[in-house]
């Protein structure tokens, strides 16, 4: 069972569902009324799940935390993940040119959920983690996200080279995001069918990761502060928003 929480969260997995879903159960606090529970329960009941009012002490010890916001939703199975195949096709069905956002090693939840956060308000056609040194997608990494991640499409993939080299077979170009060097994320041409990698702030992208890509993107910093880089999802929102922009005419 998994079980995410938030007002934000909640109500946007509520209204990503169509048709069967293993929504069980959404919980409320007893000291949560009107405004948007209201919304939220009446596209619960609309959808058939069961609304159960609850005491603040239960609904943290449901979903481990006390920032809950009040409201959770459980599900009976695990994170609905996709698959690489999946997004591609979805990808080619739609005609425009590729954007796909990998990350390698984001452990912290934070992060991944604001990274996915980002990629879906960019348009990203799907984001692909890891499934070894990497945070999994769970109930903070949702909230995190604002809702996000019940919207776009995530794969969890064995290996994230193997990864790469299908995108690489989509004739997809592979941008690396690296601190230590590269081209500027304007003066890179992100307006075709491209694949940016997000590293981990502390190790970046590993290196057999980092030898799959085709080319790298450093983001300049002005900061003499001794603040010399911007954290995972930050950077990867810098150039999403970059690719954003040149597909809009450069605007």
């Amino acid at each position: 069972m998994r079980i995410i929480f938030g007002i934000n969260p909640v109500r946007e997995a509520l209204r990503s569902i169509s048709g069967e879903s293993d929504a069980e159960r959404l919980l409320i606090s007893k000291r949560r009324k009107g405004g948007p529970v209201d919304e939220i329960t009446r596209l619960a009941r609309k959808l058939s799940v069961k609304v159960d009012i609850v005491s603040p002490e239960e609904l943290k010890a449901a979903t481990g935390t006390d920032k809950d916001q009040g409201i959770a939703l459980e599900f009976k199975g695990g994170f609905p993940y996709s698959d690489i195949e999946t997004i591609i096709s979805r990808w080619r069905s739609g005609g425009a040119p590729a954007l796909f956002v990998l990350l390698d090693s984001i452990e912290d939840p934070q992060n991944l959920g604001a990274l996915i956060r980002s990629a879906n308000a960019a348009g990203a056609d799907g984001v692909l983690i890891p499934k070894d040194r990497s945070a999994a997608v769970t109930g903070v990494v949702i909230k995190s996200s604002a809702g996000a991640a019940s919207r776009i499409p995530i794969a969890r993939v064995t290996n994230l080279r193997r990864a790469i080299e299908r995108l690489k077979e989509e004739n997809i170009w592979v941008a690396a995001l690296d601190a230590e060097g590269g081209e500027r994320p304007w003066k890179t041409d992100l307006s075709g069918d491209i694949a940016i990698v997000v590293g981990s702030e502390g190790k970046g992208i590993r290196r057999l990761v980092r030898e799959g890509c085709d080319l790298a993107i450093s983001i300049p910093m002005q900061s003499t502060d001794g603040v010399d880089s911007l954290n995972a999802a930050q950077a990867g929102t810098v150039v999403l928003f970059e690719a954003v922009r040149q597909r809009d005419g450069g605007r």
